[in-house]
Order: structure tokens, then C-alpha cells, then sequence
């Protein structure tokens, strides 16, 4: 990507694209599939598909009734449906479009098949991509095209079954053959094109709008216009008869219930989570897009109706995606609603990028390509629901778990530090994009201060920050050799040591408080193996017994060990299986004072080996 950014590209990188980006989108699909299968909206439409080829139409009562679903989503299933039919029947309320789409690849192989369908229909994405980049004879083209295809949104997209790969390439496809008068084949293909854009999802009608008035604008002939316009007016009349048939109403959004799906009042919580969530902001993972907002300055000396249809796109589908009470989507990876304006951005993209990168964007580039290829690879952690923090940042952070950096607008938790900790951010990627600034070539001066950037900016959000890791930070090197300070010691085995600081509670347990019990470790990505753990503090005096811990994942079978009275205050011992995030909880007993938690890992294989977690001596005693 980096080298077709150069004055002189090598020809193979040109010659590498599609190969090169065929084989990581279809290595997404394959981790996709092996790693977290269809979720969230996927199977939905998966069911529609499946009750077209067994039973030749779009009732799902049955379907679901039936459990047709378990060949590729095991866990319970239950229908997508808001209003019945005419006959009292259940429709899916999403639109039968992509359902159509991934109908023959899934006859074929299923889930597989339409998984590996939706990656090609990625990679055919990243061609049209460079293509309409090309088309606008943008210096660097190519290497634009890289850098977009290899980052998120696209890369994470790749294999998976939502409308918005289908939309984005036929915005695509039309922003290249729109820009002046075509074919009459052309315009026919486009306007069939942008007529089933609707049928995806009735939102993307304004794609269609936009998009048709952004080809008319280059006054084509009278019957290549008919062809561009034609089909969509032939689409939004059997649209209506379509819904008319099921539900006995014309309008598509009834599927939703008469309750207004879109408010105003959603705007500012929906649009700065759009962009700056740390669960699922387009900036946040791909911050590179920022460059698109100068970049639209520059696109309007080189095409203003180009400029201007790209804007509308973007602002369009901004406001209405913000307005949306499920901005973020649902079980999905990040920015899923502004993928199918990723074409736009990508143009305003490379109107700044031009010939080369400055420091900036360097900085920009390479964030945005690193999470790219996190998210590739490890698919759970970018393809996911909701839950408060970005599991990337719990899983790649260092010293500090940068969920603590990062603004979050889906839980009400997060809502005293999102504002500031936006603005943090807001400045700091205005300075790498100012950095980035035509003129001023990357240097090594340019590069350090861009980083230098980063780093200040991470220490301001950690000191304005309230929010809590629940002990992530302090086990990130649990029973390997480390480095103690102060002291500079080097142990062997380290242990973990943290307060109630890290949590967001205490130092008081209370029982009644939390019957379900009080997470004092939570979600701790803890190697396999067996833990002592010692809480220090002091039990308040009463006739109950010691709490109960309880460990194990969230969504995984908790076990209970009990807890001793020890010389400063309680110990026990757990086991961690392979591939756990252990979260830990006290229960029950008596209340307790909690002045320290401290975890060592007393083996690594499940040997049932113990020892006195509160010893003076540390951790080497244990291995003795």
C-alpha cells in the first residue's frame, strides 16, 4: 500500500492487488466462519434464503418453529419480525434483497457458500474501488486503493452476510460511470443497480436519490437518462405493491411498527459514537478517514459535483444512521452504517492523500492498517455485540488498558467520561491530519512528533478518565518473568497485585449489595492454569463464614471455591482453562474490608498443586 504511494510504484504492486486482496478477504471469510459464525442479523437472512429453496416462499413461522436454522447457528433462534402478515404470517422485517443476493451460493454450500459469496462481492468492492479512483485520475490511485481494501471497515466486512457490500459497491459503480454521459448497456446496469438499492434496505433510497441526481447532473441524452431513472421508478412501485401483498400496506418502514424508528433526538449520542465509540467508531479503528475531511476541500477544486454528491453521501447517511436508536448495528464489527459510503470517503481520501504521506497520515495510515489486520485475524474481536468495552483494546493494550482511553457511547455507564475523552481525541487526530498538510514531506522530526502526539494524547485521556479495568492491567504479566519496579528486580514468576481502585466498588464488600456477586477481577485475560489468591483486608465481625468465590467466564459455567480466613485476610486457589477471560466474584459469607488482591500462578498445568497465597516469601516458594 505504502509502496504504490511512491512517485515510481513497482508494477507488481498494481499486478498483486486482486490476488493479494482475494486471499486476505477470503482468509476473513474463513476465520469468520471458524471463529464466530453467523450472528446477529446474518441468520435472518440465511432463513429467508433457506425457506425460499425448501418451501418457495417468505413465511418464517414454521422455519424457526422447525429449528432449520441449527445447521449453521446452534444456539436458539428466534424470528426478526415486528408486524405479522395479511394472513397473520411472519415475514422478516429485513428486506428480502440480500436474502435474493446469497440465495445460489447458499443452495450450494450453505453457510460457507454465501460467506465466501459475500468475501468475492468484497473483493469485486476493492477493485471498483481503485477503479473509480483511477477514473478520477488521482495521483497514487492505486496505493489509496491498498491502504482502504486492507483497513476497516472493508477487511472486516469480508465474508460477512449484511447489506452494506452489495450497497457500497453500487455506490461505487455508479460514482465512476456517473461522472459523465454513458452507454446506453451502461446506464441500464446502473439504474437496475441503483433500483435494487431499496430492496436491500429501504435507508439506502437515499443513496439512490442522490446518486441518480449526481448522474443527471452530466445532462446525458434523453434515453440514456430514461436508463438511469427508469428502473428506479419501476422499483419503488413494485417495492410498494411488494409489501402491499404481505403486510396490506404500501409503505416499506411499517415493517418496522408504527413507532418511529428515527429521532432527533438520537443525534447527539449517534453521531459522535459513529465515529468515536471505541466498540464501534469508524475513527477509533480507522482513523486514517479523518484525512477525508480536508480532502473534501480538495476534491472541490477538482470536481465540484463530485465534491458535492460525496458530502451529501456522507452527511446523509450520517444523519440518518445517528438518528437510529441502533446506531452501532447490533452483533456486528465497527461503522457497519457508513460502510456503503466508504467509496466517498475514499475519494475525498485520495484528493488528500495525492502522490505521497506525510507524517500525520503516516500515523493515520499505519493505525488504521495494524487494526485491519488484528481484526482479520482474530475475528471475535472486532465481530461482536455490545458489552462496554472494545475487546481489541482489551486484548492488544500494554501497561494500561486503552478502554480506560477511549470514549463509549453505547452504555449509560460510560456517559461521564465520553465527552471529554472525545475531545481529547478530536484534537489529537486534527493534529496528525494538520501534520499530514500538503507540503511538508514525512521526516524523521515529522514522525517522532506525530508520535509524540499519540503518546501525549493517550496520557491526558488516562488522567481525565474515571472509568475502571477491573484488574486487566495489573495481570498482563501473571506468572511470567517481569521486571519489578521500583526495586528493578527481575521475578521469575510475577504476580499480580491490585486495589478497589481498579474496580468500581469498595473497599467495603457488602453481601446484600451484590447477591449475584461482586466482581473484583473482571474479564482477565489469564493464561491456563492454577491461581492462588490472597485478598488482604479485614473482616468486618459477624457470625457469617467467609465469601465464596466464584470464577469463570461470563458467558461460560462459573465455578465455586471457597475462601479461608488467613493472617491478613482471605486465600483461596482457581483454575483457568485455555482460552478463558475469568472473571471473579465474591458471594455471600460476611462482610469484608478489601485492601489488596493479589494473584500468582502456582502452575501451569492443572496439577491441583496449592500453597500459603499470603506468604511473606513470594512467588518463587511455590515452585519449590
Amino acid at each position: 500500500a505504502l509502496l504504490m504511494l511512491a512517485e515510481a510504484p513497482p508494477r507488481w504492486a498494481s499486478a498483486a492487488f486482486l490476488p493479494v486482496i482475494a486471499l486476505v478477504y477470503g482468509l476473513a471469510a474463513a476465520r469468520v466462519q471458524a471463529q464466530v459464525g453467523p450472528q446477529g442479523d446474518e441468520p435472518h437472512y440465511l432463513m429467508v434464503a433457506d425457506s425460499l429453496i425448501r418451501d418457495h416462499d417468505l413465511s418464517l413461522e414454521r422455519d424457526y418453529a422447525e429449528g432449520r436454522y441449527r445447521d449453521f447457528h446452534p444456539a436458539p433462534l428466534a424470528p426478526h419480525y415486528r408486524v405479522r402478515g395479511k394472513g397473520g404470517e411472519i415475514y422478516s422485517l429485513h428486506a428480502v434483497g440480500l436474502s435474493l443476493i446469497v440465495l445460489p451460493a447458499y443452495a450450494v454450500a450453505s453457510y460457507a457458500g454465501a460467506s465466501f459469496l459475500m468475501a468475492l462481492l468484497g473483493v469485486w468492492l476493492a477493485w471498483e474501488l481503485r477503479a473509480l479512483l483511477r477514473a478520477w485520475t488521482f495521483d497514487g490511485a492505486d496505493g489509496v486503493a491498498w491502504i482502504v481494501a486492507l483497513s476497516p471497515p472493508l477487511v472486516h466486512y469480508a465474508g460477512l452476510i449484511f447489506t452494506e457490500i452489495p450497497a457500497a459497491l453500487v455506490v461505487a459503480l455508479a460514482l465512476r460511470h456517473g461522472r459523465a454521459p454513458t452507454s446506453l448497456r451502461t446506464a441500464l446496469a446502473m439504474g437496475a443497480g441503483l433500483a435494487f438499492l431499496p430492496w436491500l434496505n429501504v435507508r439506502y433510497t437515499i443513496l439512490t436519490f442522490a446518486l441518480l441526481t449526481f448522474a443527471l447532473a452530466a445532462r446525458p441524452a434523453a434515453r440514456v437518462a430514461l436508463l438511469w431513472v427508469g428502473p428506479s421508478i419501476v422499483s419503488a412501485v413494485a417495492l410498494a405493491l411488494f409489501h402491499f401483498h404481505l403486510y396490506g400496506f404500501f409503505d416499506p418502514r411499517r415493517v418496522y411498527g408504527r413507532r418511529p424508528e428515527l429521532t432527533v433526538a438520537g443525534l447527539p449520542t449517534g453521531l459522535p459514537g459513529l465515529l468515536f465509540d471505541q466498540e464501534f467508531g469508524l475513527l477509533v479503528y480507522a482513523p486514517l478517514f479523518a484525512l477525508a475531511v480536508p480532502g473534501f476541500a480538495l476534491l472541490w477544486r477538482h470536481s465540484r459535483r463530485l465534491a458535492v454528491v460525496a458530502l451529501v453521501l456522507v452527511l446523509s447517511v450520517l444523519s440518518v444512521a445517528g438518528a437510529w436508536p441502533m446506531w452501532r448495528g447490533g452483533f456486528n464489527p465497527p461503522a457497519r452504517f457508513l460502510v456503503p459510503v466508504i467509496p466517498a470517503l475514499a475519494l475525498a481520501l485520495a484528493a488528500r492523500l495525492r502522490s505521497s504521506l506525510r507524517a500525520g497520515a503516516a500515523l493515520l495510515v499505519a493505525w488504521s492498517l495494524w487494526t485491519g489486520a488484528i481484526g482479520t485475524w482474530d475475528r471475535a474481536l472486532v465481530h461482536r455485540d455490545r458489552d462496554g468495552t472494545a475487546p481489541l483494546w482489551r486484548a492488544a493494550s500494554g501497561a494500561e488498558e486503552w478502554t480506560r482511553l477511549l470514549p463509549g457511547y453505547v452504555l449509560d455507564q460510560s456517559q461521564p467520561d465520553r465527552a471529554r475523552l472525545t475531545l481529547v481525541w478530536s484534537i489529537a487526530i486534527a493534529g496528525a491530519v494538520a501534520l499530514g498538510r500538503s507540503g511538508r514531506v514525512a521526516t524523521p522530526a515529522g514522525l517522532a512528533a506525530a508520535g509524540l502526539g499519540l503518546v501525549v494524547a493517550a496520557g491526558v485521556a488516562s488522567r481525565l478518565s474515571t472509568a475502571h479495568t477491573e484488574g486487566r492491567d495489573a495481570v498482563r504479566v501473571v506468572g511470567g518473568p517481569a521486571l519489578a519496579v521500583p526495586g528493578w528486580r527481575l521475578a521469575a514468576r510475577a504476580p499480580a497485585v491490585w486495589t478497589t481502585a481498579a474496580l468500581g466498588w469498595g473497599p467495603a464488600y457488602e453481601p446484600h449489595r451484590a447477591p449475584e456477586g461482586a466482581v473484583i477481577g473482571g474479564r482477565l485475560p489469564l493464561p491456563p492454569g492454577v491461581y492462588a489468591i490472597a485478598i488482604a483486608g479485614e473482616a468486618v465481625p459477624s457470625a457469617l463464614p467467609p465469601p465464596v468465590l466464584l470464577s469463570g467466564p461470563d458467558a461460560g459455567p462459573v465455578r465455586t471455591q471457597p475462601l479461608v480466613l488467613a493472617p491478613n485476610g482471605l486465600a483461596g486457589g482457581f483454575t483457568v482453562a485455555t482460552g478463558e477471560a475469568t472473571t471473579l466474584r465474591l458471594q455471600s459469607g460476611g462482610p469484608f474490608i478489601i485492601k489488596e488482591i493479589r494473584l500468582e500462578r502456582t502452575s501451569t498445568l492443572f496439577s491441583g498443586k496449592r500453597s500459603n497465597p499470603m506468604s511473606e516469601e513470594g512467588p518463587d516458594r511455590h515452585e519449590r
